[in-house]
């Protein structure tokens, strides 16, 4: 499992609610090569080298740690906590 070098979440809000959701995991200025779309919820973000850079949450209130630690895992990438999304969830 590769340990992740750079962790941060931004999050857009609108009335209030949390409406978009990203998880940053490398540096923001890395750019993506290939984005898809892998549940209604989720889209990544890959960058040239076939490496995850980051995840978009299309719908933060709904979006659990279990998705994201899932695509975390497929990739190889070390689990976040549940505190990691903590601005969230406490929306």
């Amino acid at each position: 499992m590769v340990e992740r070098k750079h962790v941060d979440l931004e999050i857009s809000y609108r009335d209030g609610r949390p409406r978009l959701g990203y998880l940053y995991l490398s540096d923001p200025s890395e750019k993506s090569e290939h984005s898809r779309r892998i549940s209604p919820e989720l889209v990544i973000d890959i960058n040239k080298d076939g490496e995850l850079i980051g995840i978009e949450m299309l719908d933060p209130e709904n979006t659990t740690v279990e998705a994201i630690n899932d695509v975390l895992t497929e990739y190889g990438l070390e689990a976040i906590r549940e505190s990691d999304l903590k601005p969230i969830l406490a929306a």
